[in-house]
């Protein structure tokens, strides 16, 4: 047996029962990446201290063997993440169809829903809940 392999036995003897990479850790990761280049040209110790402070808390997390908060800690940072894509996703959008269509929210559901571009009052029934009420589209 060769050292390397000698050492990637050793290294999954060491990780056995360990959380390990998550979208979390992953995530984590990336925003430490994404403020140290950023510090690069702004030169802010804050933004470095923050940085190494994600890296940290990034790698407490990979070698953690409190597998079942880990898990709750990424369930809860997967709902935060779809919930600010679903976010982002529907402002492009909103700037996307800005010519044809306006978007209003349901006043029982909160759903958001996208209207044909027709000047005027007009009745909308939600799709979600079946709720009617009134929209005027001004512009």
């Amino acid at each position: 047996m060769n050292l390397l392999n000698q050492l990637k036995a050793k290294f999954m003897a060491f990780m056995q029962g360990r959380y390990g990479p998550d979208p979390m850790y992953k995530g984590l990761f990336g925003l430490a990446m994404a403020l140290l280049i950023l510090n690069l040209f702004v030169r802010s110790s804050l933004l470095y201290f923050l940085a190494m402070a994600a890296i940290a808390y990034s790698l407490f997390r990979f070698f953690s063997k409190n597998r079942a908060k880990r898990a709750a800690e990424n369930q809860r940072y997967l709902a935060f993440r779809d919930k600010a894509k679903k976010k982002l996703l529907l402002t492009k959008n909103r700037l996307k169809f800005f010519r044809t269509h306006r978007y209003r929210t349901c006043p029982s559901c909160k759903t958001p829903l996208r209207l044909k571009k027709q000047v005027g009052q007009m009745r909308v029934t939600c799709p979600v809940c079946k709720n009617e009420f009134d929209v005027n589209i001004r512009l």
